[in-house]
């Protein structure tokens, strides 16, 4: 399970909650603006007056004030503020990322882990592959993979429980969110599959050309321990997957037999797609959170031109097929993947294959695309895994979505999370069903169920 898209969803109007006033004698004066926005953590606070001297505001002369950055359903392991710096005239935005306030929805959701995960990858692991693009002479957003926030200041420490990632608003380069109630369209798809092909070719050109450098970003999925068969998720997985089952027809058979199987091996299967060892030596690092909320894109002429990526609180290494098959079943319909599932696979690996001849490789040694294929059918039924999540989700409007603090509560009470924390509604019921059989239909046609 995954954190979602805690910078993506920022609300257009908000109420300033809090201003942070320092003088020139260096006193600070808070001023309660607004009751929406709780105390936030004095770390944080910190982190933006270190950073606003080298963002070019006078020390002593500046004002912080904080507004939401997020909404209900945007996120289970973080909370995003907008922090807004003032000085005289000039206001510069930025967008902060921190763990939950609440404690019992910090620990049960296992929240500083992702951070760490996270501020890893700011802080070391999009420096390294953008340096060691530009090493090997791929210069440009055009040629490579470069697509990220800019992020001013990255920090965790978990012994404290405390974190902070803060970053641009990308608003204000105008780039937007897509609807995530929405099916993604060719033009989007296409540009995703693109920029993910670039992002696992570094992964495979970088630990052939410098192994050593690249050994530290060989990592698990931090949630690993949470999806195991005695872990805090497992009722709610066996809820996930008997709402599947329910929402097929009757005569939906072989679907239901291939349903009914999968029930008795979710734990081990959820555990075998993430093995980078039986991925080897074509394992990458993944995004691992590869849906709508957790990209941007900015537009010309109403045509999607650029993308960023962003919320990397589970990149992993992995198996290349995660992000495809979590894109493609979450985000996508039965209708878009008759007409396109093979072409978006064709793109992904056509800008696999460009991207490692930039970075003086090729693709038939280091990914052929027989071996992809095999490995889509050896992972792919990861499709159905993530989606049996995700699309319950994304088809439930924001203010139906569960109180998570509350859940976070009761998971403290009894270790297991609520078993109907993706439950459908009664407005969401037939969108949920129509998607989630055609995910179950896709799988057993494409061969991975």
């Amino acid at each position: 399970m995954a954190d979602q898209a805690l910078s993506s969803a920022i609300p257009e109007t908000s109420n300033t909650t809090t201003t942070t006033t320092t003088n020139g004698h260096g006193e600070e004066r808070t001023e309660s603006v607004s009751e929406q926005v709780p105390e936030l953590p004095a770390y944080l606070h910190a982190a933006l007056k270190q950073l606003a001297p080298k963002e070019g505001f006078t020390e002593g002369n500046f004002t912080i004030e904080f507004d939401f950055g997020s909404s209900k359903g945007d996120g289970f392991v973080g909370q995003m503020f907008k922090a807004t710096i003032s000085e005289g005239d000039r206001r510069e935005v930025y967008l902060c990322k921190i763990p939950p306030l609440d404690d019992a929805r910090r620990e049960q959701f296992s929240s500083m882990a992702a951070f760490a995960r996270e501020v890893l990858v700011y802080d070391r692991f999009l420096p390294t592959i953008y340096e060691y693009q530009r090493a090997k002479g791929v210069l440009s957003r055009d040629d490579g993979f470069f697509h990220t926030p800019r992020c001013y200041h990255a920090h965790c420490d978990e012994t404290a429980q405390e974190s902070v990632i803060i970053m641009e608003d990308l608003r204000l380069r105008e780039f937007q969110l897509w609807n995530k109630h929405n099916i993604i369209d060719y033009a989007h798809g296409a540009l995703f599959m693109t920029h993910l092909g670039r992002l696992h070719a570094i992964s495979l050109a970088m630990k052939r050309d410098q192994p050593e450098r690249f050994a530290p970003f060989k990592l698990p999925n931090p949630f690993d321990p949470m999806l195991k068969a005695d872990g805090p998720f497992r009722n709610m997985i066996l809820s996930q997957l008997q709402m599947v089952i329910d929402a097929l027809h009757e005569q939906d058979t072989i679907e239901r037999a291939k349903m009914e199987q999968l029930k008795e091996d979710v734990f081990d299967e959820l555990m075998r797609c993430g093995k980078a060892e039986l991925a080897e030596p074509y394992a990458v690092v993944g995004h691992g959170d590869c849906w709508t909320n957790n990209m941007m894109f900015r537009y010309e002429e109403g045509i999607p031109k650029e993308i960023v990526l962003f919320d990397w609180q589970v990149m992993r290494y992995v198996t290349p097929v995660q992000d495809l098959m979590y894109f493609i079943f979450c985000c996508t319909d039965g209708e878009f993947r008759r007409k396109y599932y093979h072409e978006m696979i064709d793109i992904y690996y056509a800008s696999l294959s460009t991207m490692l001849t930039k970075l003086q490789h090729d693709a038939s040694e280091l990914l052929p695309r027989a071996v992809l294929d095999e490995q889509l059918l050896v992972f792919g039924r990861y499709g159905i895994l993530m989606g049996m999540f995700l699309v319950p989700m994304m088809c439930t409007r924001n203010d139906e979505l569960p109180d998570i603090e509350a859940l976070a509560q009761k998971m403290t009470e009894t270790q297991q999370l609520d078993e109907s924390f993706f439950k459908t509604t009664e407005s969401n019921q037939e969108a949920y069903a129509t998607r989630i059989r055609s995910v179950v239909q896709d799988c057993i046609r494409y061969g991975y169920l």
